[in-house]
């Protein structure tokens, strides 16, 4: 019986694997993970660092209709904290659990995982706005922050939410509300409207979400901020684009592809962020037409405690490798000497042709070098380290744009 279940929900399982895909990222997405005795853990996995995403997906099925539709979400729903209490004890416990997406065959760090979340998606045709703690009492107070949430909230939160790390944001936060009060399935845009009515926080207070308009009143009460801030978000397709580089790059280093490396340093960025980064990174072509022949700046990623170094040069790749590698060691010589620092510092370096107009010739290296490597520094690299970097600039980062 277990079986039939499992084929008549693999198109929706699908449907969700595709989404994630799509919508946030197939670099950090895994579907179907298995252990070591072939045990499906979970449906899709997301891989961001040091956080999981665990997603069990139940999809009603047409043969279903004699079920009530509160029936069949009482029934998955219950099957579903199953499932994502064992998945999070099998993670706990160190069991051998290996992921395959397009790009990467690797094994999933357990001893390296911080945080575990579970979501429970379900696809139904039918009205259903329940509360899932009337069915499960204790649902919120599982090993593991479960969340409920309807396929067809999930694939309209996407104009709000489009990033990996805005996603479990938004989770962690909707957790927070969770233990005090309830939202009811098929009513996640109001709770959404609210959330970023209040620039990106839950009341304080219970709120009727069934009964409210929040979603519809926040889209057009913050028309123009919506506006200017998607308008902005287009500079974020910088980062966007590097982060999809490394995928290639499969060599294992501790057993994970060096490529993820990377794409989780950048796809830790949540999308405003990437915006301000993606604005400044915009101006870079400006700076050649003056004739400028290289152009560097870093910000810290705030996410990870690493920053991250972006080199621009019309030098060929050779020269430009080893005069990237230069500019991360002094970085991190600035950054120990000024704040005891003792994260990492990943450098992008981008190849620029030497005719007019300049044009971007892609990614020609990428390093990334901890402080521990750097155990001592001369006088003379300290001097040159703290008038190459010693001007620190802060950017703001808000929701909606101010100018």
């Amino acid at each position: 019986m277990e079986e039939k279940e499992e084929n008549k929900g693999t198109w929706g399982e699908r449907l969700i694997e595709n989404f994630f895909d799509s919508n946030y990222s197939s670099i950090f997405s895994f579907p179907n993970p298995k252990t070591k005795d072939n045990a499906q853990v979970t449906d899709v996995l997301i891989w961001l660092n040091r956080v999981i995403l665990l997603i069990e997906v139940k999809t009603r099925d047409e043969t279903e209709g004699n079920t009530s539709i509160e029936s069949w979400a009482r029934n998955r729903i219950e099957k579903g904290v199953d499932q994502l209490v064992k998945g999070h004890t099998r993670i706990n416990s160190g069991e051998r659990i290996y992921l395959n997406n397009n790009f990467y065959h690797t094994e999933l760090d357990c001893e390296g995982i911080s945080k575990i979340i579970g979501l429970i998606v379900l696809i139904h045709d039918e009205e259903c706005t329940i509360y899932p703690s009337s069915y499960i009492s204790d649902i919120y107070k599982k090993k593991i922050p479960i969340h409920v949430i309807s396929w067809n909230d999930l694939q309209k939160m996407i104009h709000e939410i489009d990033t990996v790390p805005d996603f479990i944001s938004y989770l962690n936060d909707r957790f927070d509300y969770l233990s005090n009060f309830e939202i009811p399935i098929n009513k996640e845009l109001n709770a959404l409207g609210i959330y970023k009515k209040n620039i990106n926080k839950f009341p304080v207070e219970a709120v009727d979400f069934i009964n409210g308009d929040y979603w519809d009143k926040y889209r057009i009460s913050f028309a123009k901020e919506i506006k200017s801030r998607d308008e902005h978000n287009k500079h974020s397709i910088w980062i966007d684009k590097i982060e999809n580089i490394f995928t290639d790059k499969r060599k294992l280093f501790d057993r994970i592809p060096s490529g993820l490396y990377f794409a989780w340093e950048l796809g830790a960025l949540d999308r405003r962020t990437r915006a301000v980064i993606g604005e400044k990174l915009d101006t870079v072509q400006e700076w050649f037409e003056l004739g400028k022949s290289s152009r560097q700046f870093a910000y810290k990623n705030c996410a990870t405690k690493n920053w991250l170094l972006f080199y621009f040069s019309k030098n060929e790749q050779r020269i430009q490798s080893k005069e990237l590698e230069r500019l991360v060691r002094l970085k991190l010589i600035q950054l120990i000497h000024n704040e005891a620092f003792e994260f990492g510092v990943y450098g992008f370096g981008f190849m620029v042709s030497k005719i007019y107009p300049p044009q971007f010739l892609g990614l020609g290296n990428s390093i990334v070098i901890s402080s521990d490597a750097i155990d001592k520094f001369t006088e003379d690299e300290l001097e040159e380290a703290l008038k190459l970097w010693g001007q620190e600039q802060v950017s703001k980062i808000e929701e909606f744009p101010s100018k």
